[in-house]
C-alpha cells in the first residue's frame, strides 16, 4: 500500500506530481522491458502485465509523499555570479550589484520558509531570475568597461583641439594642409560622438539595473503573498510575476544589444 500522508504534509497539485512519476527513470524501465519481452516472446498478456505494473508504479509514487518531496523540493538560488560589489570599481554599478545580492539574499531566505506547493508554482520564477542575472552580470562588466574608460577621457581637451584644428583649416592657404586639418578635426568630433553614445549607453545600464533591484526586492513580498492565496489566485500572481520579469528581461537584452553595437571599449 502507499505511503500514508503524514501529519502536516499537504497533498500538493498532483500534476507536476503524476507527470514525474509518469517519466521516473525506474517506472519507464519497468514498461520498456516489459513491451520488449511482450515483443520478443510475442505474448500480449505479458506485455498487458508491464502495463499494469506501469500503472501501479506510478500511481504508488503519486500518492507517496516522499515521492511528492523529491517533485516539489526546490534547491537553492544558485550562488550569484554578479562579482562581489567590492571589487565594483564604478560607484553607482557597485552600489547596484550590492542591491542585487542583498535582494537575492532575502528572497532565498523568504524562499527557503516557503511551502512545496507554493514553490511548485515558481519554477519558471527561478529560470527567469537565472537569466536576468546573466544579463545582469554581462551589463555590469560592459558598465565598468565604459565607465573605467569615461574615467580617463578628458572631454574638454577634445572639445578645445577640435576647435583648434577648425581655426587652423580655416586658416590653411593650401589646400593640401587645409584638408589634414579638416581630416583631424572629423576624427577629433567623431570621437566625441562616440563617448556621448557611451555616457547614454552607461545611463541606460544604470537604469536597467536599477529596475533589476526594485523587481527583486519586490519578489520576498509577492511570495509571502502567494502562500495566503487560493490556487487560483496563486496563479494569477505568479503569472503576473513572470510577466514583469520577462519584461525586465527584454530591456537588459536590448541594453546588451545596444553595447554589442557599439563594440568594446578600447582601453
Amino acid at each position: 500500500m502507499a505511503e500514508q500522508p503524514k501529519k502536516g504534509i499537504e497533498r500538493p497539485r498532483m500534476g507536476p506530481v503524476v507527470a514525474r512519476a509518469s517519466t521516473n527513470p525506474v517506472n519507464l524501465g519497468v514498461a520498456a522491458g516489459s513491451a520488449v519481452l511482450a515483443v520478443g516472446l510475442m505474448s500480449w498478456p505479458l506485455g498487458v502485465l508491464g502495463a499494469l505494473a506501469y500503472g501501479a508504479m506510478v500511481a504508488y509514487d503519486s500518492m507517496n509523499p516522499s515521492f511528492w518531496k523529491k517533485v516539489h523540493e526546490v534547491k537553492a538560488l544558485p550562488a550569484p555570479k554578479l562579482p562581489p560589489p567590492e571589487q565594483v570599481r564604478d560607484a553607482s554599478t557597485r552600489a547596484a550589484v550590492a542591491q542585487i545580492v542583498a535582494a537575492r539574499a532575502e528572497l532565498g531566505r523568504v524562499m527557503a520558509e516557503t511551502p512545496a506547493d507554493v514553490m511548485s508554482q515558481l519554477s519558471t520564477t527561478l529560470s527567469f531570475l537565472r537569466e536576468l542575472e546573466a544579463y545582469a552580470t554581462r551589463l555590469v562588466v560592459r558598465a565598468e568597461d565604459i565607465a573605467a574608460h569615461l574615467a580617463v577621457v578628458n572631454v574638454d581637451a577634445l572639445r578645445a583641439d577640435a576647435s583648434r584644428l577648425a581655426t587652423r583649416a580655416q586658416s590653411a592657404s593650401d589646400p593640401a594642409a587645409r584638408a589634414g586639418f579638416e581630416q583631424a578635426r572629423e576624427a577629433r568630433e567623431d570621437e566625441l560622438r562616440t563617448i556621448a553614445e557611451l555616457d547614454t549607453a552607461k545611463d541606460r545600464i544604470d537604469a536597467n539595473l536599477q529596475r533589476l533591484v526594485a523587481v527583486l526586492s519586490g519578489l520576498p513580498t509577492k511570495v509571502v503573498h502567494m502562500r495566503a492565496l487560493d490556487a487560483q489566485a496563486m496563479d494569477q500572481v505568479s503569472g503576473d510575476m513572470n510577466a514583469e520579469l520577462e519584461a525586465v528581461a527584454g530591456e537588459l537584452k536590448t541594453s546588451e544589444e545596444v553595447m554589442k553595437s557599439l563594440g568594446e571599449v578600447t582601453k
